[in-house]
């Protein structure tokens, strides 16, 4: 019997301490190694809890990728881009395009998270297009 999988998505488990500045630095490559161009892309990170899928930190580059594109940002933009999703943290996620290369960037204090495992996705979105590229645990120590 063959078999089609679309699922391009990574299993990865991120575990960082509680209270202490991240900064987390991903190089995105291609099928054949080569960079990845972000260009045009939404990126999305989120962390929820280990229960549900309440999102306890969405970080995107939304309101940055909007002003490059178009020169304004709006909440209809936004709500456009993603539906139902409220994003906290616009400034945690810069991408730099034709490096292939996402940072997630948050404070002592946006990952004073109480201690335990949590869940976390990174989606990419180009037109209606939305991929799942990671996913896994994200464990925040004492």
């Amino acid at each position: 019997m063959a078999t089609i999988n679309t699922d391009i998505a990574q299993k990865i488990d991120i575990t960082i301490r509680a209270e202490d500045s991240l900064s987390l630095v991903l190089n995105i490559t291609n099928s054949t190694g080569g960079i990845f161009n972000l260009s045009e892309y939404y990126v999305f990170f989120n962390i929820y809890g280990s229960e549900s899928e309440d999102s306890l930190i969405s970080a995107s580059n939304v309101t940055a990728r909007n002003t490059e594109l178009s020169g304004s940002v709006s909440n209809n933009y936004i709500s456009n881009v993603v539906t139902d999703y409220t994003i906290s943290l616009p400034e945690a996620v810069t991408v730099t395009d034709n490096e292939g290369k996402v940072v997630l960037t948050l404070t002592d204090t946006q990952t004073s998270l109480t201690p335990g495992s949590y869940k976390y996705k990174m989606k990419l979105k180009k037109g209606s297009t939305i991929k799942t590229w990671m996913h896994g645990k994200f464990k925040v120590n004492e």
